[in-house]
């Protein structure tokens, strides 16, 4: 049996409105019993839809900031990928999230309070970016399951998905969906409210998470302050022992590129508000 995949890739960097890198990539893996071959083939009506769709993302633009649009055409359609990058903060979108993201991204401000030991609210499912590393990649990994709450549910179908023609499929996450089912939930006066995470990363071997966040206030009471970025690193399973409390319907997270042997690829990230009380 022989298997086929044609894609043409259209990727654009913009910096302060002007276009500084265009690139076009295109080409067909051939996969039968004797492997995986690869061509630089061009298909002509994938690279014209990379081309339409790539015009209608300059509309996205955003003068005062880093842009980069990604488009990439196969036979399962045309993705749409922007991510935009605002002082030392970034966030995946695409153009039907575009003005809520960005306006989240600025309305993320560097302030200079010190992380302190407090419970973490995990606020516009950036829950979601947490538990895609403690649940996601393990589960990538072939690595056994960790037990959660019996009220939460995280949902991670695994397809076979490659980043390019060029590359070898993988098994890896689509989405990461969580949801809460009459969890248990006090909002504690005094907490950090995580509001974006710039990076995450899962080591296999020590089954350690770690997260950079980006952003986040730190709430007392009545005072709110912005917060310095800042890196939690955890074992996924003390993770697990710290969710105690949840609320409300999943929430879109702003896109995950998620890195994985070289190949990088979007997982959508659905997460309620979620309470975590690491020690």
């Amino acid at each position: 049996m022989t298997n086929l995949y044609a894609a043409a890739t259209r990727d654009e960097l913009w910096l302060h409105g002007r276009l500084v890198e265009r690139r076009l990539a295109h080409g067909l893996a051939i996969e039968d019993e004797h492997g995986i071959r690869a061509a630089d083939a061009r298909d002509d009506a994938l690279v014209d839809a990379c081309d339409a769709a790539m015009d209608e993302l300059h509309a996205y633009v955003v003068p005062d900031a880093r842009t980069r649009f990604v488009v990439e055409a196969s036979a399962d359609g045309v993705t749409r990928t922007i991510v935009v990058t605002l002082a030392n903060r970034s966030v995946v979108t695409t153009p039907e999230h575009f003005e809520h993201d960005i306006a989240l991204l600025r309305d993320a401000m560097d302030g200079d309070a010190a992380p302190r030991s407090l419970p973490f609210l995990w606020k516009h499912g950036s829950a979601a970016v947490l538990l895609h590393e403690a649940i996601g990649h393990p589960l990538e990994h072939g690595q056994p399951p960790i037990e959660l709450p019996s009220w939460l549910t995280v949902d991670v179908p695994l397809r076979q998905r490659r980043a390019s023609f060029k590359d070898v499929p993988l098994e890896r996450m689509t989405n990461v969906v969580t949801r809460q089912h009459e969890a248990p939930f006090t909002l504690p006066e005094e907490r950090i409210e995580i509001v974006l995470v710039d990076s995450g990363a899962y080591d296999p071997l020590t089954e350690v998470v770690t997260l950079r966040i980006a952003a986040a206030n730190l709430v007392e009471r009545a005072r709110v302050q912005s917060m310095a970025p800042f890196t939690i690193s955890e074992a996924r399973r003390n993770i697990a022992r710290a969710i105690v409390g949840a609320a409300g319907e999943p929430l879109r997270y702003p896109g995950v590129i998620c890195s994985r042997e070289g190949q990088e690829l979007v997982v959508g990230s659905y997460a309620p508000l979620l309470l975590t009380e690491l020690a």
